[in-house]
C-alpha cells in the first residue's frame, strides 16, 4: 500500500472527464440528437432572453420570464459545453509528473 496521500486534484479531473465522457455517448446516440433538438426549441436556446412584454413596447421587459428563460437556455449551455470536451476515454487522465526539486 502506498504512503502517498490521493491526488485530489487527478481524482476530480477523472470524474468529470467520465461525466464528459457520458454526456457525450449519450447525445451521440440518434435518440439523444432528437432530444437535445428539442430541449433547444422548449429552452429556447437559440432566441433572446429578454423579449418585450408586448409586441409594440420594446422597452418593457419581464425580468422574472428572462430569469426563468435564461435558467433553462443554461441547461443547454451546459449540454453543448460537456460535448465539447475532448474525448479522452473514461478516467484515463494520469497524475502529473512530480517535479524534483534540485
Amino acid at each position: 500500500m502506498s504512503d502517498e496521500a490521493p491526488d485530489k486534484d487527478l481524482i476530480r479531473r477523472q470524474k468529470a472527464q467520465q461525466i464528459a465522457m457520458a454526456y457525450q455517448r449519450v447525445f451521440a446516440t440518434e435518440d439523444g440528437g432528437i432530444v437535445l433538438e428539442d430541449l433547444k426549441k422548449v429552452c429556447r436556446f437559440d432566441r433572446e432572453v429578454f423579449t418585450p412584454v408586448s409586441k409594440g413596447d420594446h422597452s418593457s421587459y419581464d425580468p422574472l420570464t428572462a430569469a426563468l428563460t435564461d435558467g433553462a437556455r443554461r441547461l443547454i449551455v451546459r449540454i453543448h459545453d460537456m460535448l465539447e470536451v475532448p474525448s479522452q476515454g473514461d478516467g484515463n487522465l494520469q497524475p502529473k509528473p512530480k517535479v524534483k526539486k534540485s
